[in-house]
């Protein structure tokens, strides 16, 4: 065999090798390619589902709390047929407790400035305002005694955290006294309500949070200590 011959051997079988090589690397990265691309896919069928799945369970919460709120405004009307009666009181706290509760869920889902978590606050408020004017009532006219929070509250930046820590205060005050002794009535200052708006007037609210006590008026951010003493 000549020179010349056993050098174009070489080469073409070298040839061919290359190709091998390169073939097997472009099947390698189209596998990786396909696998990932399968995988992305997988993703986002996954998240649709979730996302899905989420916004359904949100429309049905929201839905059962308005039908809820809607229930606790006729309990409310009847409530001031017999404004010393026992089980009206503590039924209705124990409701707006609960719709309370689930509020804040869905405000830690959707957000605090979320457009539907803002008109469902407002009804909510409204049966608040309603309710706390019933216990004032039976303050009055029944001779019971109470702890009244009428607590005024922002989620504006400027205000948020004091408002946050206020919340948190209170709520634990509430917790550890118990309803029979403390009522709670968390009002957000910046809701477009009218009667938002006379509350803030009526107790020259000029700031957050601001928190009135049995007509005292704590005004920014107070500690457990300097409320407790106000509990009677």
């Amino acid at each position: 065999m000549s020179v010349n011959k056993a050098i174009n051997k070489r080469t073409t079988r070298a040839g061919a090798d290359g190709e091998s090589r390169l073939g097997k690397s472009l099947e390698r990265y189209l596998a990786a390619f396909s696998l990932a691309t399968l995988f992305f896919i997988i993703g986002i069928l996954i998240g649709s589902a979730i996302t899905s799945s989420k916004i359904e369970s949100i429309t049905t919460t929201e839905e059962n709390i308005r039908l809820e709120m809607l229930d606790l405004e006729l309990q409310n009307n009847l409530a001031e047929y017999n404004p010393c009666g026992t089980y009206y009181l503590y039924s209705l706290g124990e409701r707006l407790d609960e719709i309370g509760t689930r509020l804040i869920m869905l405000e830690n889902q959707l957000g605090k400035n979320d457009k539907r978590v803002i008109e469902l606050k407002k009804p909510y408020t409204l049966l608040q305002v309603q309710h706390y004017f019933l216990v004032r009532n039976r303050v009055e006219r029944c001779g019971e005694n109470y702890t009244i929070f009428l607590f005024f509250y922002s989620n504006r930046p400027e205000f948020i955290d004091e408002s946050e820590k206020q919340g948190f205060v209170i709520g634990y005050l509430g917790d550890k006294y118990g309803y029979d002794r403390v009522k709670v009535y968390s009002i957000d200052g910046d809701l477009d309500l009218g009667v938002v708006q006379t509350l803030k007037e009526m107790n020259k609210i000029i700031t957050f949070p601001t928190t009135i006590v049995n007509n005292k008026m704590y005004v920014g951010f107070h500690s457990r200590e300097e409320l407790e003493k106000e509990i009677k």
